[in-house]
Protein backbone atom coordinates (compact mmCIF):
# COMPACT_ATOMS: atom_id res chain seq x y z
CA UNK A 1 0.00 0.00 0.00
CA UNK A 2 0.86 3.59 -0.68
CA UNK A 3 -0.29 6.71 0.22
CA UNK A 4 0.20 9.12 -2.26
CA UNK A 5 -0.19 13.23 -1.76
CA UNK A 6 -3.27 15.20 -4.27
CA UNK A 7 -3.28 17.98 -1.92
CA UNK A 8 -2.41 20.53 -5.04
CA UNK A 9 -5.73 19.08 -6.89
CA UNK A 10 -7.62 20.33 -4.32
CA UNK A 11 -6.11 23.64 -3.81
CA UNK A 12 -9.61 25.27 -4.41
CA UNK A 13 -11.20 23.30 -1.75
CA UNK A 14 -8.32 23.23 0.66
CA UNK A 15 -8.36 27.18 0.41
CA UNK A 16 -11.29 27.79 1.41
CA UNK A 17 -11.23 25.12 4.59
CA UNK A 18 -8.46 27.37 6.03
CA UNK A 19 -10.25 30.46 5.58
CA UNK A 20 -14.03 29.14 6.83
CA UNK A 21 -12.22 26.76 9.64
CA UNK A 22 -9.61 27.03 12.78
CA UNK A 23 -7.48 24.08 11.27
CA UNK A 24 -4.70 25.16 9.68
CA UNK A 25 -2.89 22.12 7.95
CA UNK A 26 -4.66 19.86 5.60
CA UNK A 27 -3.09 16.97 3.17
CA UNK A 28 -5.48 15.09 1.07
CA UNK A 29 -4.25 11.41 -0.25
CA UNK A 30 -5.09 8.67 -2.74
CA UNK A 31 -5.14 4.71 -1.16
CA UNK A 32 -5.84 3.37 -4.41
CA UNK A 33 -9.76 3.96 -4.69
CA UNK A 34 -9.76 5.28 -1.29
CA UNK A 35 -8.96 8.93 -0.42
CA UNK A 36 -7.68 10.12 2.83
CA UNK A 37 -8.19 13.69 4.44
CA UNK A 38 -5.68 14.68 6.87
CA UNK A 39 -6.90 17.66 9.29
CA UNK A 40 -4.77 19.30 11.80
CA UNK A 41 -6.14 21.77 14.59
CA UNK A 42 -4.34 23.40 17.28
CA UNK A 43 -5.08 20.31 19.74
CA UNK A 44 -6.82 18.04 17.17
CA UNK A 45 -5.76 15.85 14.59
CA UNK A 46 -8.77 14.10 12.00
CA UNK A 47 -8.20 11.97 9.22
CA UNK A 48 -11.12 11.06 6.92
CA UNK A 49 -11.27 7.60 4.48
CA UNK A 50 -13.77 7.35 2.08
CA UNK A 51 -14.09 5.13 -0.22
CA UNK A 52 -17.54 5.06 -2.74
CA UNK A 53 -17.34 1.57 -4.18
CA UNK A 54 -16.75 -0.61 -1.38
CA UNK A 55 -16.29 -0.59 2.73
CA UNK A 56 -12.70 0.57 4.01
CA UNK A 57 -10.70 -2.14 5.71
CA UNK A 58 -9.44 -2.29 8.65
CA UNK A 59 -6.16 -3.32 7.03
CA UNK A 60 -6.12 0.16 5.06
CA UNK A 61 -7.05 1.87 8.23
CA UNK A 62 -4.23 0.59 10.38
CA UNK A 63 -2.18 1.72 7.63
CA UNK A 64 -3.31 4.96 7.84
CA UNK A 65 -2.96 5.34 11.03
CA UNK A 66 0.67 4.23 11.04
CA UNK A 67 1.56 6.15 8.36
CA UNK A 68 0.54 9.34 9.55
CA UNK A 69 -0.04 9.37 13.23
CA UNK A 70 3.20 7.33 13.48
CA UNK A 71 3.83 6.68 16.94
CA UNK A 72 0.38 8.34 18.81
CA UNK A 73 -1.29 5.83 16.01
CA UNK A 74 -2.74 3.73 19.22
CA UNK A 75 -4.20 6.92 20.88
CA UNK A 76 -6.74 7.73 17.79
CA UNK A 77 -10.42 6.64 17.87
CA UNK A 78 -11.51 5.22 15.27
CA UNK A 79 -15.06 5.53 14.37
CA UNK A 80 -16.48 3.48 11.07
CA UNK A 81 -19.67 3.16 8.88
CA UNK A 82 -18.91 1.40 6.18
CA UNK A 83 -17.71 3.85 3.13
CA UNK A 84 -16.74 6.07 5.77
CA UNK A 85 -13.78 6.11 8.79
CA UNK A 86 -13.24 8.80 11.17
CA UNK A 87 -9.73 9.11 12.94
CA UNK A 88 -9.54 11.35 15.57
CA UNK A 89 -6.56 12.09 18.03
CA UNK A 90 -6.57 14.64 20.80
CA UNK A 91 -2.76 16.05 20.92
Amino acid sequence: MQLIDVTNSYSRMIQHELVKSPVHFIKVYTLGNSKVVYKKKHAFSEIVISNKIRRVTPKEIEFVKTKLLKDRADAATVTAQGNLVEINLEN
